[in-house]
């Protein structure tokens, strides 16, 4: 593949990344996507007393095990196609980063006091 066909390929498939989570968001969230993107794993993981980033690898350990069958394969079993996989695998790192930085902000917005 051409440069410019890489580049062309590379941002028509990251433009449908994004469309994927923003679409998939609004189910996940039921309904919280505005107000939390995060909403989804906060809520599971109170559910069964976990963290949300357990229960994001989790998650997101479904679509790298299907990703590994397909390397081992080459063949897909469900009607979700593997660009679809990979797509939600990004998706699901995109969203680590923001659990990531958001666990940031909360470490960073309660500091210890110094005793003078």
């Amino acid at each position: 593949m051409k440069a410019k066909e890489y580049q062309t390929m590379r941002a028509e498939f990251l433009k449908a990344t994004l469309e994927l989570s923003d679409s998939k968001r609004i189910e996940y969230t039921e309904g919280n996507h505005l107000d939390n993107v995060l909403w989804n794993f906060e809520n599971s993981a109170k559910d069964v007393n976990v963290t949300p980033m357990k229960v994001l690898v989790i998650f997101l350990n479904k679509h790298l095990s299907s990703l590994r069958s397909y390397f081992k394969t080459g063949k897909e079993y469900s009607t979700e196609s593997i660009e679809s996989r990979i797509m939600d695998i990004i998706n699901y790192l995109l969203l680590l980063v923001a659990m990531i930085r958001s666990q940031k902000c909360i470490k960073e917005s309660i500091k210890p006091v110094k005793n003078s």
